[in-house]
């Protein structure tokens, strides 16, 4: 009987641990962000991250484009990322690093964006999932989603 309750005990306090860690890494941003680095990070092998800078398929996604003005088409990214939900926590200069709070399981988890405007007319994006070993595709659908949003814009 002893033996049996130390064994509750302890995938209890196992549990609650990975739960403290999953808190954590789900509210702390990821200390390899463009700002911090100069570049894109690489996406994990988890597939719960997409980048336009990636050479696999798994987590290849297609650049954005734009036309015209930089500083006009910067500013309705802007636009578009908050109207798709995301909160800007950072921005400098064609750089947009945006969270975007999604409910997986009932709990409610971060994605980063970044988005990286490039005076040749390019966008490079990269969205990832904090936690999340796999996202059911939903830092592709937000990527695509942003596209469609932003390419849909005036």
């Amino acid at each position: 009987m002893k033996f049996l309750l130390r064994m509750i005990v302890l995938v209890l306090l196992l549990a609650v641990a990975g739960l403290a860690v999953g808190a954590y890494y789900t509210v702390t941003p990821p200390p390899d962000l463009y700002l911090s680095k100069g570049e894109f990070a690489g996406c994990p092998k988890r597939p719960s991250c997409v980048s336009s800078m990636a050479k696999d398929d798994l987590h290849k996604v297609a650049a954005l484009g734009y036309t015209g003005d930089m500083g006009i088409n910067y500013v309705i990214m802007h636009e578009v990322v908050e109207r798709l939900g995301g909160e800007i926590q950072q921005e400098q200069s064609g750089y947009i690093h945006a969270v975007f709070v999604v409910k997986r399981f009932g709990f409610p988890l971060r994605d980063d964006l970044e988005v990286l405007m490039l005076a040749n007319g390019r966008v490079d994006v990269r969205s990832a999932s904090r936690f999340a070993y796999d996202d059911a595709g939903s830092n592709r659908a937000r990527v695509e989603q942003l596209r469609r949003a932003f390419e849909a814009m005036p």
